[in-house]
C-alpha cells in the first residue's frame, strides 16, 4: 500500500520552508530553529508538550486541540532524526533554485535571497488560512525565542539535545 504524507514531499517541504521564512520578521531562521518549527507545522497537536511562555498559552492550547490532519506521531524526537535528510535536502533545492542563501546555508542559516516568489505561491500561502494563525505564532513569536540555553526553543521543546549547547 502506498502512503502518502507531506512530511517526505519535497515540493510540500519547499512550501512550508517559504512560507515559515516569508513570514519571519528578517526573512531568515536558523536551522534548528526551523525544524522545530516545521515539525509543528505539520503536527500541531505537538505544541500541547512544549513549554512556552504564558503570553502563548491560549493559542497554543487551541492548535493542541486542533490535532493533525496527517497523523499522529508517536516519538517526535524519533521524528525530527529521521526528518533531517528531508530538510537538508528541501533547503538544498531553495539554494539550487535562487531562494536561499547560499553562504548563509553553510553557516546553518536558512535566509532568503531578494529573488521574488512566484505569485501563484504567494497566492497559495494567502489560500490557506486554516494555517495563518498557526504560521504567524511559529514564524512570529516562537522563532524569537532564544534556540540554545536556558529556557530556549531546544529545551523548552525537548525535540533536539540542549544539554551541550554552548551558550
Amino acid at each position: 500500500m502506498l502512503v502518502y504524507h507531506p512530511i517526505f514531499d519535497l515540493n510540500h517541504g519547499m512550501f512550508r520552508m517559504l512560507r515559515l521564512l516569508e513570514a519571519s520578521s528578517n526573512r531568515s531562521l536558523d536551522w534548528d530553529t526551523f525544524r522545530i518549527l516545521d515539525l509543528y507545522y505539520l503536527f500541531p497537536h505537538l505544541l500541547s508538550n512544549a513549554q512556552l511562555p504564558r503570553t502563548m498559552t491560549k493559542r497554543k492550547n487551541e492548535f493542541s486541540k486542533r490535532g493533525s490532519k496527517y497523523s499522529k506521531v508517536p516519538n517526535p524526537k524519533l521524528l525530527m532524526w529521521q526528518f533531517s535528510g528531508s530538510h537538508e535536502a528541501i533547503a538544498r533545492s531553495l539554494v539550487g533554485k535562487g531562494f536561499l542563501e547560499i553562504d548563509d546555508f553553510s553557516k546553518k542559516l536558512l535566509k532568503r535571497t531578494q529573488k521574488p516568489l512566484p505569485a501563484d505561491l504567494l497566492e497559495a500561502f494567502a489560500v490557506d488560512t486554516r494555517n495563518k494563525d498557526l504560521v504567524e505564532m511559529l514564524a512570529g513569536e516562537m522563532s524569537l525565542l532564544p534556540l540554545a540555553g536556558h529556557l530556549g526553543l531546544k529545551q523548552r521543546t525537548k525535540l533536539l539535545e540542549h544539554k551541550y549547547d554552548a551558550v
